[in-house]
């Protein structure tokens, strides 16, 4: 989408559902400065267009659609090309240049995790019926080890036959492109489709909203794309046969880049009624959830202290009685869990990934 400044009523839709308001972010007042011409930002604006989320709730507000999410991206393409980032910023970036994942890890140590679960690797010209892209922080930080394990297990129960890309798989490039990295975006891009398109597969099913909406709205792809919870919704009867119901009350956060982006908001709670009679919701849900703030570049940045939207999260489901927070995205799950540690109630409260619970 291309940003239409002009057409800015100043209306403060935008501003007022901005998740980072409170910080030193103003969409509202960028567009202004835009409109008069003054292009040219303080050192303040410069830090604050690192604290958006792109969670889009401000592109999603604005009645004269003005896309002003698009304009923090390229004021982020602009910095980028001036070199102005955060030292964290820069070393993903290289990272990923480097190794196809902004995490500082090897290539040949991607699917370290595949020495246990021994998962089929396939590979160009060769034929499987769904295709799992993985993300890099699933493939690199150990904490999701038993989001793949579950998953793998019930596809394999249900004799579905799948596989993997392995370590020829990038970065799907989504964060990349939000920290204002276009060049690096667009050959991650090529190099991702070369490899997914010469797979003979009938469904390309991602296990995050980040990579899920990339390869949706910016690849070319020649098979059906699922995020997971759409696919497990499709084969909910025969998952239901494999899994135990308890009265476990559970809460589910809907991601930005899964729910207000791309309107998956059905789906995930269809899989976790599966497994519970006390499926309860936050007072903010679907088309206005609060952001976790994971999202647009986050993990790499730091921005000033305060109070953060996830710690409001985890409060509320406290609050509401609940025992575990449920999320279908691996950036939510950090972000989230971190806060519970930090606020101390992580033995009280605990968060989990869908495909965590899915255990049988």
């Amino acid at each position: 989408m291309a940003v239409n400044i002009y057409t800015c009523i100043q209306c403060a839709r935008c501003a007022s559902g901005c998740p980072v308001i409170l910080g030193n972010l103003n969409i509202r007042r960028l567009i202004y400065l835009h409109q008069l011409g003054l292009k040219a930002l303080s050192e303040k604006d410069n830090k604050a267009i690192w604290e958006c989320t792109t969670c889009a709730t401000c592109s999603l507000r604005c009645p004269k659609d003005c896309q002003p999410m698009d304009l923090i991206l390229d004021l982020r393409r602009e910095a980028v090309e001036k070199g102005r980032l955060f030292e964290s910023v820069i070393k993903a970036l290289e990272s990923t240049y480097l190794f196809g994942n902004p995490w500082q890890k090897p290539r040949e140590k991607r699917i370290d995790w595949n020495k246990e679960l021994n998962i089929k690797v396939v590979k160009a010209g060769e034929e499987v019926e769904n295709l799992i892209f993985i993300c890099c922080t699933i493939h690199y930080d150990g904490r999701f080890l038993n989001l793949l394990r579950n998953f793998f297990n019930i596809l394999k129960k249900l004799n579905i036959d799948f596989g993997i890309i392995g370590e020829e798989e990038n970065c799907c490039g989504s964060e990349i492109k939000r920290l204002g990295e276009e060049g690096l975006f667009l050959e991650l891009k090529e190099k991702n489709e070369a490899i997914i398109n010469k797979i003979k597969k009938k469904r390309i099913i991602t296990l995050s909203p980040h990579c899920y909406h990339t390869l949706k709205k910016d690849y070319q792809l020649n098979a059906s794309l699922y995020h997971y919870t759409q696919f497990l919704k499709e084969i909910k009867e025969e998952l239901a046969k494999l899994l135990k119901r308890d009265k476990k009350k559970i809460i589910y956060h809907d991601p930005c880049y899964l729910g207000k982006q791309n309107k998956i908001f059905d789906e995930p709670r269809e899989i976790l009624n599966i497994l519970t009679d006390n499926l309860i919701e936050f007072d903010q849900n679907k088309e206005n959830s609060l952001c976790c703030e994971g999202g647009g570049g986050r993990l790499w940045i730091e921005i000033e202290r305060r109070e953060r939207l996830a710690e409001k999260r985890v409060k509320e489901a406290i609050l509401k009685g609940a025992e575990i927070i449920a999320v279908s995205c691996p950036f939510c799950l950090l972000t989230i869990e971190d806060t519970a540690r930090i606020l101390g109630v992580d033995e009280k409260i605990r968060v989990f990934d869908i495909l965590e619970l899915l255990a049988f």
